[in-house]
């Protein structure tokens, strides 16, 4: 089935777990979790699902929490009774009578209960989040703002100072005129020689609306005080910058829900200052939101596919581009053994397509989705629910995707700098060429 370019309920996980720890028990009740998490489990997971595992592993938890804390009581086999919310009921009945005996918290148990649930399918990827969890897994996303001045910094191996190695678009750093680059020699009259970043970030940070006093440096050319106002700013999940040769350098840290806005915002800025090629760098990016790499594919893909999903009962959808994509221009796109989910579907898409090479290392190999459903509670659960294919039909689940120049990574190799990354420089040289060859 064809179908244009949609919304979907669909986010791929990044590539590392979190430890089931658990925090204070909210006030509800613990068996809305249990039933939502046991309904999503045996009809979402994308092949049929043996709902007796589901039970047993269930069980299986609470058998061992009974063992572990000394608690004697005899768990009941569960039996599928036919119906989700009987099976589910029956589970809470045992962990109420589980609560009674041994004054645990039955929200507490439930938990360890889903957790079980979820891991006795087998899928690595398929998980439950406590709150704390799920406010963890949303920030790596979707970092939370913060109060300062917009700008990443980082030491100055030359100088010994502190250098602005990203000023954020927006934010009152760009808007006090400083550049990406400029040394930061003191905040507030303290030197910042030997600073580590840091101890750095500390002093630039502060309450809103109050100001910071910072001596800066572009090159030999002193700046002088600039008084600057704090104020809250998202941390970016995009970073870019122009390099030689006109060649607009685009790294994508997270595919979260604001990436494709950030996107937007740097490539308006590269194109109105007559960007020649592109390099798009997708290194060490663990994935996030279906919806954010098909957003940024399809600002390069022009009324093609892009990704085609398969979901339980062999159900596909294929998702095609709108027509709206940028003229192209030579591209690169940087990639590694970390790159990974939402970051393959991009690359994938763009190199099936022709709108850029593949340079770097051999992708992780995750071709499944999650769909990640929040319970009543604040709590979370991630369920494997599609496999997806590239546009000319590659299954990479467990393969990867390899590079059309195959580039080994430089020890200690710093991102976006020239001189310091050696996948980079290549991706940067095939792009010289390419631009040179296409002059008229």
């Amino acid at each position: 089935m064809q179908g244009r370019f949609r919304r979907l309920a669909l986010t791929v996980a990044a590539i590392f777990s979190l430890p089931l720890t658990i925090g204070a028990a909210p006030a509800v009740q613990p068996a809305d979790d249990l039933r939502e998490s046991y309904q999503l489990l045996s009809t979402t997971f994308y092949s049929k699902v043996d709902t007796q595992k589901l039970l047993d592993g269930a069980r299986a938890v609470l058998t061992e929490e009974a063992h572990r804390r000394g608690v004697k009581i005899a768990i009941p086999a569960f039996h599928d009774l036919g119906s989700a919310d009987s099976n589910a009921d029956q589970v809470a009945a045992a962990i109420g009578r589980f609560e009674s005996v041994s004054h645990q918290s039955s929200t507490l148990l439930t938990y360890e209960v889903i957790d079980g649930m979820a891991k006795s399918l087998g899928d690595k990827y398929t998980t439950f989040f406590t709150p704390d969890q799920f406010r963890q897994f949303n920030d790596a996303l979707d970092p939370e703002k913060i109060s300062g001045i917009g700008v990443l910094i980082q030491p100055d191996d030359a100088s010994k100072y502190i250098r602005a190695y990203y000023v954020v678009p927006g934010t009152p750093a760009e808007k006090a005129g400083l550049q990406s680059g400029d040394i930061f020699t003191s905040v507030d009259g303290i030197s910042m020689k030997g600073f580590t970043a840091d101890q750095a970030t500390k002093a630039l940070r502060g309450k809103e609306g109050t100001p910071v006093h910072i001596v800066a440096m572009r090159g030999t050319k002193a700046l002088g005080t600039m008084t600057i106002t704090r104020a809250d700013v998202q941390p970016p999940t995009v970073i870019y910058k122009m390099l030689p040769g006109q060649v607009g350098y685009i790294w994508i840290l997270a595919f979260g829900r604001e990436t494709p806005d950030e996107f937007s915002v740097a490539l308006d800025r590269l194109e109105k200052a007559d960007v020649r090629g592109y390099v798009l760098d997708l290194r060490n990016d663990g994935g996030g939101y279906v919806n954010s790499a098909l957003d940024i594919s399809s600002k390069f893909i022009n009324d093609d596919p892009l990704v085609t999903i398969e979901e339980r009962g062999s159900h596909t959808t294929t998702i095609d581009s709108g027509s709206d994509a940028l003229p192209r221009k030579p591209m690169a796109i940087l990639v590694n053994r970390y790159t990974a989910s939402a970051s393959e579907i991009t690359a994938g898409a763009l190199q099936d397509d022709g709108v850029g090479v593949l340079v770097g290392e051999k992708t992780f190999g995750k071709g499944v989705m999650q769909s990640l459903t929040a319970l009543p509670d604040g709590a979370a659960i991630k369920i494997t629910t599609a496999r997806y294919f590239t546009p000319k039909n590659r299954d990479i689940n467990l393969k990867g995707i390899e590079p059309d120049f195959a580039v080994t990574e430089n020890k200690g190799f710093r991102f976006g700098e020239v001189d310091h990354d050696s996948q980079l420089q290549a991706a940067l040289n095939i792009l010289t060429k390419k631009i040179a060859d296409a002059k008229p």
